[in-house]
């Protein structure tokens, strides 16, 4: 009887992903997910609409014929 490490399916390649594999790709996953929390946090703390001055038509011209 062949041990469970040593069952290969019909193309030869193992049956199962390796522990250490498994242990790497949910490190990846958790690594993008932990990333996409954090810059999804500095979005809202600091560039979400709620955070932007009013900016009307009058304000633009105003400033910006003051520069002239």
């Amino acid at each position: 009887m062949k041990s469970p490490q040593a069952q290969v399916d019909e193309r030869g390649a193992a049956a199962s992903p390796p522990r250490w594999r498994a242990a790497l790709l949910r490190r990846i996953a958790l690594t993008i997910a932990a990333k996409l929390a954090l810059l999804t946090l500095l979005y809202l703390l600091f560039f979400s609409p709620s955070h932007r001055p009013p900016v009307d038509a009058g304000a633009v011209d105003r400033l910006l014929l003051q520069a002239r």
